[in-house]
């Protein structure tokens, strides 16, 4: 189906789109493993998706880096693909009639995102050069049964899955400076970003839940550029506070009555840091809609990292959701767990929970010294 022509089924996932609850936005499996904080901990193979000036404020002696992760998050709060499977198992109409029914005003939210890096780390300055997919999607069921004489037409209880895909590519510059006896890094990172929107419809009489069915029709909405900024800055011995802005140029993109607003983020942190343990929070200080379907994101995230000898890393973390208007689910805290391991080269994965069935994980892999 033509999807310019559709809108995007606005109307009919109007109303599914209010309880929709904000998947956490991960940037790489290190960051997700300590509540997906960054601006302040991260390090030169996670800095260009944290914070650029964390590129040339590193305490240890990595000069360069080589990042290949990937990883998502399906959040399913109110278990509708166990009511898909049910309908789809079903042994009578009536029995399909009060699945579907039951679905109304149910979501599904997955995630997809992958990313590579190369950074290297000097005295005074550093550089990186990024790239990452992220594919956000959020879906509903319309046009539902009201009686068992349209259970299984096709034109009915139709699970309808929009969303956007970006892919984007960066160039990171950074630069240390020493004012009043205190470190200082700034950083920028130019972005070029293509976004394609997404959109999966079908009726859950035939509809597979896979996630790879959910991308397989897109559209080019085109190409813009944007920039990010960040400080960090030393408070005390090994005490460091960061701040960013991401997308200081804005940019809409429209696809019939619907409109997709890159809008700046601004995001703040702070971090100990010591030899084996690492201690941070970070705060979005911007209400972030995630998607053009009003799912908002303003996070506070808290995390740890224990190094035993820098052979295994233990992460644990936190997030909540702070945003205004929204709905009871997306309030609650979510959970994560990391563990790092060097091999030869570094491997790193999380895992998080919450909010139902709802789970997301991430993995990477690469080189430093």
């Amino acid at each position: 189906m033509n999807m310019v022509k559709s809108g995007f089924y606005a109307v009919a996932l109007a109303a599914v789109t209010q309880s929709a609850i904000a998947a956490p936005f991960a940037h790489e499996a290190r960051s997700l493993g300590m509540g997906n904080i960054g601006v302040a901990t991260a390090d030169i193979a996670t800095a260009p998706f944290a914070n650029p000036a964390m590129l040339a404020f590193q305490p240890f002696d990595d000069d360069f880096s080589l990042l290949l992760a990937v990883g998502g998050y399906f959040s399913d709060p109110d278990g509708m693909v166990d009511d898909i499977d049910q309908f789809q198992s079903a042994s009578t109409d009536a029995e399909k009639l009060a699945l579907a029914q039951k679905m109304d005003g149910k979501i599904i939210a997955p995630e997809i995102s992958g990313a590579v890096s190369i950074g290297f780390s000097g005295e005074t300055y550093a550089m990186a050069v990024s790239a990452r997919s992220d594919v956000t999607l959020v879906g509903g069921l319309s046009n539902i049964s009201t009686d068992v004489s349209t259970i299984d037409d096709t034109s009915f209880n139709r699970l309808t899955v929009l969303g956007v895909k970006t892919n984007e590519i960066g160039f990171s510059v950074a630069g240390n400076f020493d004012i009043m006896e205190s470190k200082i890094s700034v950083g920028i990172t130019p972005r070029v970003i293509n976004v394609e929107a997404v959109q999966y419809d079908e009726s859950i009489v035939t509809a597979d839940t896979g996630i790879g069915d959910f991308t397989d029709n897109v559209v080019d909405l085109g190409d813009f550029t944007t920039l990010d900024v960040g400080v960090v800055m030393e408070l005390m011995d090994n005490v460091q506070f960061g701040a960013t802005a991401k997308n200081l140029i804005t940019d809409d993109v429209s696809l019939g009555n619907q409109t997709l607003s890159f809008d700046t983020e601004l995001k703040v942190g702070v971090a100990y840091r010591g030899d084996m343990l690492t201690v941070g929070a970070d705060l979005d200080l911007t209400e972030n809609q995630i998607t053009f379907v009003g799912v908002k994101r303003k996070n506070l995230s808290v995390g740890i990292e224990y190094d035993l000898f820098d052979y295994l890393q233990l992460r644990a973390g936190m997030m909540k959701n702070l945003a205004s208007d929204i709905p009871y689910q997306a309030k609650e805290s979510i959970t994560t767990v990391g563990l790092g391991l060097w091999l030869g080269f570094n491997l790193d994965v999380a895992v998080t929970s919450g909010g139902g069935d709802s789970i997301g994980a991430f993995a990477q892999a690469g080189f430093k010294f």
